[in-house]
C-alpha cells in the first residue's frame, strides 16, 4: 500500500479542566503514530502524538466513507445492525422505529481517516487557545 494514510484527530477538552466544551481539529501522519488495532475505551499517552505528559482516551471516529465507529460492535469489521433507540448513527424519528445501520466496529483500522479524543489528563503545555475576543 503505497498511499499515506493520514489521520485527523478531533481532541476533545472533556467535561472537566481548562479545555472543557472546546475541541481541537489536528492532522497526524501515520508514520508518527500507528493507531490500528486500538479500540474504543484504550488511553494513550500525548508524548507519541505530540503532546507531553497528556493523556488521551479514544472515544469514536469515522471511516473514509462516513461510518461512525461503535462501541458494542466488536471487532475491525462493518456490519448492519438493526438499531431502535437514538445512539451513534441513528436519530429516530418517530417513537419505536427500528433500521438496518452500516456501522464500523470498536476497533482501529487502516480504512480510518477521522478518530475522536478525549483529554484524560491535561500536560503542561496549551492545547486550547483561548477565543479571541471581538472589540467593536
Amino acid at each position: 500500500m503505497s498511499e499515506k494514510i493520514v489521520y485527523k484527530l478531533n481532541i476533545s477538552g472533556g467535561n472537566e479542566g481548562p479545555g472543557k466544551g472546546m475541541s481541537k481539529l489536528i492532522e497526524i501522519d501515520e508514520k508518527k503514530f500507528r493507531f490500528e488495532g486500538m479500540k474504543i475505551g484504550e488511553v494513550i499517552k500525548g508524548g507519541l502524538i505530540g503532546f507531553p505528559n497528556y493523556e488521551f482516551q479514544i472515544t469514536g471516529g469515522s471511516d473514509r466513507s462516513g461510518f461512525p465507529m461503535r462501541k458494542d460492535v466488536h471487532g475491525p469489521v462493518k456490519k448492519k445492525i438493526l438499531v431502535a433507540k437514538r445512539g451513534i448513527g441513528y436519530k429516530p424519528i418517530r417513537k419505536g422505529e427500528k433500521k438496518r445501520r452500516t456501522v464500523r466496529g470498536n476497533e482501529i483500522t487502516y480504512d480510518m481517516t477521522l478518530i475522536n479524543l478525549k483529554i484524560v489528563k491535561y500536560g503542561e503545555t496549551e492545547l486550547f487557545s483561548k477565543k479571541e475576543e471581538a472589540s467593536d
